[in-house]
This record gives C-alpha cells, sequence and structure tokens, in this order.
C-alpha cells in the first residue's frame, strides 16, 4: 500500500478511493480480496476468509507474480484455477493507487456465475480465434492455386509454395486445435493469454510467409525491414502478439493496394516502464497504398469518440474494408498495453501535414514494450570456451538445431556457437524441412541436431520426412544427422539409425561429448554409428541427486565456466521455470494430450542445466502417467518438492554469485 511518508504521496486524494474499495470488497457476494504484488493481504471479504485464501495461497495455486505482471500491463487478466477441489474463474484488475498499486481479485464459485463467465470467455475467445483462421485458409488457398499452376517447374526442382502450403496449413490447424480445446474446456482464456519466451523477428518473418500468397495473388509486393535483424528475444503472450501482426499484415495483403512496406524495429536499450521494470520498446508499422482508412474505423484502433461519418478522401472499396480484424487489432494492443498511430499516407510515402494533399494509403503504427528474455536480459559475458574444447573446434561447420523446448534450444545453439559453429534453431520438424529445402542449406547445414520429442512431427517422423524426399530427389540437402533425446532404448536407437541418423545422443550431454558428436558427423568418420550402438551398455554410473544436492555439480561447473556466471543461472532459471509451468498445469488441470511432450522437453531442459534432482523426479512422473492415479500423485508431490529445493540451490548460486562481485 501507499506509504504515507513518500514525497508526493496525497492521502487525502487516496484514502476516500481506498474507503470505496472496502466498502465494495465487504459486500460483494463474490470472492474478493485486495493484495500487494508480493501477495500481501490487504482486504477481504467473507467468501474469501471461508475459502482460506492468503498469501500462501496466492502464491502457489495463483502464481501471483506472474498474474500481477499481465495485469499491470494491460490493466486486468482473466483468472481460471482450481483451488481447494472448487473451480474459481474471475478477474485480476490493476489498481493505481498514489506511489504504490494494489491488485483486485475477484472470484466466484457458484455453478451458475462460474458457467456464466466460462461461456463469456469462450465466445469471445472463439471470436477471436475464428478470425485468425481465415488468414491461414485464404494463404493455403492462394499457395495451392500457385503450386498447380507452376506445375511444370516441379520436375527436378522443390517447388518454394510446397512450404508456404504446409506453413499455412500448420497455422490453421493450430488455431482449429485451439477451437476444440477451448470448447471441450482444456484451455481457458488465462491459458491464452499465458507468457512464454519467443522470437518476435522469427514470428514476423512466419506470419509475413502466411499473407505472401495473398499479396501476390493480387499482383502486389510487400517487403519487410526487421531491425536488428537477428533474433529479438522477448517474453510475453506470443499469442496476443501473433494475432496483432497477423492483423495487421492482413488487413494490408487485402487492402493495401500495390506495394505494402512492413517494418519491425526493437530499440537496442532497455527502458524503464511505469513501475520501473526493464523493457525493449517494440514498433511494428505497416504503410500501404489502399486509399486510407474511414474515420470511423481510426477512431476504432485510436479509441476516440466517433460522429459515425466516413473520410471523403476515402474510396468505395476501402470503404468496405473489414472491422473484425480492426477490433482483434484493439484488443491486441490494449492486452500488451500500448498504443496505436495512424496516418494517411502521401504518394512520397510521408505521413499527411496537412487536409489539402493527395492520399494514397496508410501507416499503421503499433506501439508497445515487453521484457527481454532472461538471456537476452544479462550484460555480456565472457565467451571462454568450455573446458575440454578446445577453440575453434566447430569452425567452418554449420548446424541447424531442432528443439522445441526454448530453453534447451537456446542452450545447445550457444554451446555450438562458442566452440566455432554456425547455428541457426528451430522449433518444430515443419520448420527444420523448409530451412533444409532452400537451396542455400546444401552448402552452408552440415549437421542437423534434432531432439526426437517434438510436436506434431517427432524426429523419427522428420528423418522419414528426409530419407523419403532423399529418395525421391526433392531434397537436395544430404548432411548429416544427430539426434538427442531425454531417455532413450536401444529399440529408438535402431530406429534412428536406420533411418540414416549418425549417432543418437541421451541428455543430460556434456558440452566437450556434443562438440566432438558434431564434429565426428561433419567429418562422416566411420565410427560414430559402432560407438551410439554400444554406448547404452558402457555408460558410467551417474551420481544420484538428493534434496540436499540437487544439483550435478559438474554439469553447473561447467555451464558457468563457458558462459559465465550471469547466462549460466538465467539459462537455470529458465530450465526451472519451464518443469515449474508443466507441473502447475498437471496439478490444476491433470492429464492432457501433450502432457507426455511438455514433461520429456522440461526433463531434457533440466538435464542440459545441471537440474540432476528435477530432471530424475520429471522422469520418473513421465513413466507414471500411464499407471495408477495414487502412484502419479505421490510422483507429483515429489517433484514438486524437488522444484522447491532445486529453486533454493540456484538461489543460493545466485547469492554466492552477487556477493562475489
Amino acid at each position: 500500500m501507499p506509504n504515507e511518508s513518500e514525497p508526493g504521496f496525497n492521502a487525502a486524494r487516496v484514502r476516500p478511493t481506498l474507503q470505496a474499495i472496502a466498502r465494495l470488497i465487504s459486500t460483494d457476494r463474490r470472492i474478493v480480496v485486495l493484495a500487494t504484488e508480493k501477495a500481501e493481504i490487504l482486504l477481504s471479504n467473507k467468501p474469501a476468509t471461508q475459502l482460506e485464501l492468503d498469501v500462501s495461497a496466492l502464491q502457489t495455486a495463483f502464481n501471483w507474480h506472474t498474474l500481477c505482471t499481465r495485469a499491470r500491463r494491460s490493466g486486468s487478466v482473466a483468472v481460471s484455477v482450481t483451488f481447494r477441489e472448487k473451480h474459481l474463474e474471475g478477474e485480476l484488475v490493476h489498481l493505481p493507487l498514489g506511489n504504490a498499486a494494489a491488485f483486485l481479485l475477484r472470484l466466484v464459485e457458484t455453478d451458475q456465475e462460474a458457467v456464466l463467465l466460462q461461456n463469456r470467455a469462450r465466445a469471445a475467445t472463439l471470436l477471436r480465434v475464428s478470425h485468425d483462421l481465415k488468414t491461414p485458409i485464404q494463404s493455403v488457398l492462394a499457395s495451392a492455386e500457385a503450386l498447380f499452376d507452376s506445375r511444370e517447374d516441379r520436375a527436378g526442382k522443390t517447388n518454394p509454395d510446397t512450404a508456404r502450403v504446409e506453413k499455412s496449413a500448420r497455422m490453421a490447424l493450430t488455431h482449429i486445435e485451439k477451437v476444440i480445446r477451448v470448447i471441450r474446456g482444456e484451455m481457458t482464456s488465462a491459458d491464452l493469454q499465458a507468457d512464454e519466451d519467443f522470437d518476435l523477428a522469427e514470428e514476423s518473418r512466419n506470419v509475413l510467409d502466411m499473407i505472401e500468397p495473398i499479396v501476390l495473388a493480387r499482383r502486389a509486393t510487400v517487403t519487410m525491414k526487421i531491425e536488428p535483424e537477428t533474433a529479438i528475444g522477448l517474453h510475453g503472450p506470443v499469442h496476443i502478439v501473433r494475432a496483432l501482426l497477423q492483423n495487421m499484415f492482413d488487413n494490408a495483403s487485402k487492402h493495401g493496394g500495390e506495394t505494402i512496406d512492413i517494418r519491425v524495429a526493437c530499440a537496442p536499450e532497455l527502458t524503464a516502464s511505469k513501475d520501473g521494470r526493464k523493457e525493449r520498446l517494440i514498433t511494428v508499422e505497416v504503410a500501404d497504398q489502399g486509399g486510407g482508412l474511414p474515420a470511423t474505423q481510426k477512431a476504432r484502433l485510436l479509441g476516440t469518440g466517433i460522429d459515425g461519418t466516413r473520410d471523403e478522401r476515402t474510396t468505395g472499396a476501402n470503404a468496405d474494408r473489414t472491422t473484425a480484424g480492426l477490433s482483434v487489432l484493439a484488443h491486441a494492443i490494449g492486452h500488451l498495453g500500448g498504443h496505436i498511430e495512424v496516418f494517411d499516407r502521401l504518394g512520397g510515402g510521408a505521413p499527411l501535414k496537412n487536409g489539402t494533399q493527395p492520399v494514397i494509403g496508410t501507416i499503421l503504427r503499433a506501439i508497445f514494450s515487453l521484457p527481454p528474455t532472461e538471456t537476452d536480459a544479462l550484460p555480456e559475458t565472457r565467451e571462454t570456451q568450455p573446458p575440454g574444447v578446445a577453440a575453434g573446434l566447430l569452425q567452418g561447420i554449420g548446424v541447424l538445431v531442432v528443439e522445441d523446448s526454448p530453453s534447451s534450444r537456446d542452450w545447445l545453439v550457444q554451446c555450438l556457437r562458442n566452440a566455432g559453429a554456425r547455428v541457426d534453431g528451430v522449433e518444430n520438424g515443419f520448420k527444420a524441412l523448409e530451412v533444409l529445402n532452400q537451396p542455400e542449406a546444401v552448402h552452408q547445414i552440415d549437421v542437423l541436431l534434432t531432439d526426437i520429442t517434438l510436436p506434431n512431427m517427432s524426429g523419427v517422423e522428420l528423418m522419414r520426412r528426409i530419407k523419403t524426399e532423399r529418395s525421391k530427389k526433392t531434397m537436395a540437402w544430404n548432411g548429416q544427422i544427430l539426434g538427442l533425446t531425454a531417455h532413450t532404448d536401444a529399440g529408438l536407437e535402431k530406429t534412428c539409425l536406420a533411418l540414416g541418423m549418425s549417432r543418437l545422443l541421451e541428455k543430460p550431454i556434456r558440452t566437450a561429448a556434443l562438440c566432438r558428436a558434431v564434429q565426428n558427423a561433419a567429418r562422416g568418420k566411420a565410427d560414430t554409428r559402432q560407438t551410439a550402438a554400444v554406448r547404452l551398455k558402457h555408460r558410467p554410473a551417474r551420481t544420484a541427486a538428493t534434496p540436499d544436492q540437487p544439483l550435478a555439480r559438474k554439469v553447473v561447473a561447467e555451464l558457468i565456466g563457458q558462459l559465465g556466471e550471469k547466462a549460466a543461472l538465467g539459462f537455470m532459471i529458465r530450465a526451472h521455470a519451464e518443469a515449474k509451468a508443466v507441473m502447475d498445469k498437471i496439478t490444476s488441470d491433470g492429464q492432457c494430450p501433450d502432457t507426455k511432450r511438455l514433461l520429456h522437453s522440461a526433463t531434457g531442459s533440466s538435464g542440459l542445466t545441471g537440474l540432476a534432482l528435477l530432471q530424475s523426479s520429471l522422469r520418473q512422473v513421465e513413466l507414471a502417467l500411464d499407471g495408477p492415479v495414487a502412484k502419479l500423485n505421490a510422483l507429483v508431490a515429489e517433484a514438486n518438492q524437488a522444484l522447491s529445493a532445486t529453486e533454493r540451490a540456484i538461489s543460493l548460486i545466485g547469492s554466492e554469485a552477487g556477493g562475489g562481485r
């Protein structure tokens, strides 16, 4: 709560607000709690007291810090959680109070009210998701037409439209899957708003790939400039960012005239948000030649009042621009806590300065800020070579990493780059095929390093696709393939080798062993298959982790030696957060179709970063998923204890590192 002794605090102005909030809370029949960002209870009503909502409950059952961060950014956020065998639905509202802030949590538990709230949230979600289905489906159709029109170019060549069709279809299927899961109740509005690490540059390119066939079908052109051209790592609601990008690009693709210019820029320096958090300022700008937006639609985006009139300079065709996409855009920018700027565009491309100049189009600009990923937020660390890896060991070797876990993928990319390799990372097999089918892949990628457990297309299926395309001579790339898995057996290894894999590696793998395996694969050493076949029999015994010693000390020491203390801690924290998110979901929602894959991914991330006790606990939970419920519940409880023990161990490393400086 506000401290009345702080400079600039006006107690007289804030006190009536607090008194009004107290009266509202006391008379509300719903479960209502007013708390600080640290989950300290300031006010609560009788229903909240009866439910025993206290500091511990908010922190453990509600993931309070994350909820507050999202509410602070967008003003309010949906809440859906199971607590004490009661399913609760509601919202968390950010309340600025002078120099401080509080958060108002309002929940319902009665069946009638909960169902009403769920249906309202589902209806709004289905509206947005259903609208977003239009663009990928239209892109599939446009790409298919281009594909069939260019049959004469298919003989002996890889048609780039094939990749476009597959990518657009995959995005459509992802949207459809969300609709089904929302309808079934497997996903809530809170799930859809979850924050995660993502690459803004990659997301922007994916959306451009999707809408480009629509633009080409109109015989128009589209260009995109990304600043900087490298990866832009952010942490936030990636689904909301995708919706914003898709609707901005999509609106221009259908109504933007002959030329569309897109600019995605990320400020190089971190800036402080209103609450003092370090964030990156993002600007997404789409400039088209579609004749301008009607005044009513400008007002809708800008959030200003409208008089119902249309802009007289807007042509008849552009007066019919869809408003559904603009509504989704307005919702997205509001959730991100940003704002929209709209300008009429002149012939030379500049914004309109006076009402007498001819308008040829619109400049639509979205501005918002999000925090960087943990590793991107850290200052530069020393790039020392890990123990046992000579400098430049992988110099000149190109590697494509396929890994669905962001923390594992970043770790693998960083390790291989430090050893001198050229490395790119993708999160699934579809994107790997797109990269491998590009003409430059023949000369730039020597080794494909793929995880085995991947979403939609497993690593084994990826190898089958590669083998099939090679046999049909539709894929020119002929490099070596290495596999990576959190746990293996002789049958899996035999299958992988039969499909053309050079070697199957098991997580956790030491950096030196990983780099040597990549080097051997790139050189095509003949003994790699034999080494892989006997590796399981001669693996040295591992020292068992315990709650008192939850970390693999050698792995952690190597990680710190390679990346520096801060970056190493960043990877460990991200791996722990990934594991916690999976266990929280199992605890609150039980099993879902993707539980095994998510557990497998978190197990691998924990092993790679030295979280040995957590790795072991997650593995046991995964093995018990198909067994008795009682055993599974016991192992879930042990995994949650491992999470707590690991978190304490990581914090100790962090405090020691801080004290050393």
